[in-house]
């Protein structure tokens, strides 16, 4: 075979595309995922603060916006240090609860 190639050949180069394709397809999934979730970590908060202080209630709004600042900056710092500590997982944890809580709550 001067120069030409074989089948044999021509199956891992194939083989190794449709790998690139695969592995190029999880990444828009994992990315699609964390854009979601993000999105959630962000506005549910922020919707949640805003429909307390348009119903006028400032105290609980307030409360809410504190809980959630307070999370997102342990959670930084404890990137930071790369590290979680129990604090960091007590926290995180009243903060899921209170949000879903408040949630259900302002829907029913």
């Amino acid at each position: 075979m001067n120069g030409e190639r074989g089948e044999s050949d021509v199956r891992p180069i194939m083989l190794k595309r449709l790998s690139r394709v695969f592995d190029w397809l999880d990444g828009i999934e994992l990315a699609a995922y964390a854009i979601v979730a993000s999105l959630l970590l962000v506005v549910g908060p922020v919707y949640l603060v805003v429909r307390f202080i348009v119903a006028h209630r400032y105290l609980p709004g307030i409360a809410l916006a504190l809980l959630w600042c307070g999370c997102v900056a342990i959670c930084i710092r404890d990137v930071r240090q790369r590290r979680f500590s129990w604090v960091t997982g007590c926290l995180v944890a009243l903060w899921l609860i209170t949000m879903l809580w408040v949630g259900w709550w302002l829907e029913h």
